[in-house]
């Protein structure tokens, strides 16, 4: 009968079949020396992700997740952190080529603007327009809470539309008095006004080149292949819906702000 292994000999032979399981294993039919641990997995997998990391950042996300870190100065906004990006290479360069936004106005076009710019407005609460450093002062308030506000884009969309409107004022305006058109002047303006400082403030550089596509042309003609870092537009979308005003909602007159003490 074979003596029992005692009790303190076991991690001796536990360390020994450790050993003896790490010792390199020869291919019987190629002689090639091959050693499987866990070190060597982990490296494989390691470099594995390093490269997909290194494809998936020379390619470009399509939608990127958040914009590069905010300049110190610029102000806080409550869309910020939800809006995505995305690489964009659309131009509008040929003049007789309309879209769903542009051209001889259409019922598809009406809907088309009026999707575009809805839901325009959203009720910011007290605290978003603390941390926005905007005014609480006098501002117009909800029946249910809170402030009524809208992103910036919306409004240069409204200013976009009321020159497309007045374009084809013979179809929109069509009795329209002195009076309001002296008001509308007015409104362009302020909208043009507008339209310039955002163009200017967000400086597209992408390269614009020329060429002649006949050779009976006057001058040569705008071209251009350029990508941009753009909005993701169903990114402000989603958010924009995500915090829609409902159709029941009213805004407080003036009136009601009188017993308002910094509301």
């Amino acid at each position: 009968m074979s003596k029992p292994v005692a009790d303190e000999e076991q991690p001796l032979r536990l360390s020994e079949d450790l050993l003896a399981s790490q010792e390199p294993e020869v291919s019987p039919k190629r002689g090639i020396l091959t050693i499987v641990t866990f070190p060597s997995l982990y490296t494989v997998f390691l470099h594995l992700v390093i490269l997909i990391l290194l494809i998936y950042t020379f390619r470009g996300s399509p939608y990127p997740r958040t914009q590069p870190p905010m300049p110190e100065g610029a102000t806080w906004s409550p869309a910020t952190e939800f809006i995505r990006y995305q690489i964009n290479g659309d131009h509008a360069l040929h003049q007789n080529k309309p879209s769903v936004y542009a051209g001889t106005p259409t019922v598809e076009q009406e809907r088309a603007w009026d999707d575009l710019v809805t839901p325009a407005y959203f009720a910011a609460t007290r605290e978003e327009l603390i941390k926005s450093e905007e005014s609480l002062e006098n501002g117009a308030r909800l029946t249910s809470g809170g402030y009524l506000a809208t992103l910036g884009v919306y409004h240069e969309l409204h200013c976009l539309r009321q020159f497309r409107l007045y374009l084809y004022r013979d179809r929109y305006y069509e009795n329209i008095t002195e009076a309001q058109d002296h008001y509308l002047h007015q409104h362009l303006d302020h909208c043009l006004e507008s339209l310039r400082l955002t163009i200017m403030c967000h400086g597209n550089t992408g390269l614009y080149t020329f060429a002649w596509t006949s050779a009976s042309q006057g001058k040569p003609t705008s071209q251009s292949n350029a990508r941009s870092v753009c909005v993701n537009w169903s990114s402000i979308k989603d958010w924009s819906h995500s915090r829609e005003i409902p159709d029941t909602e009213r805004v407080m007159g003036p009136s009601s702000m009188e017993d308002c003490h910094d509301c």
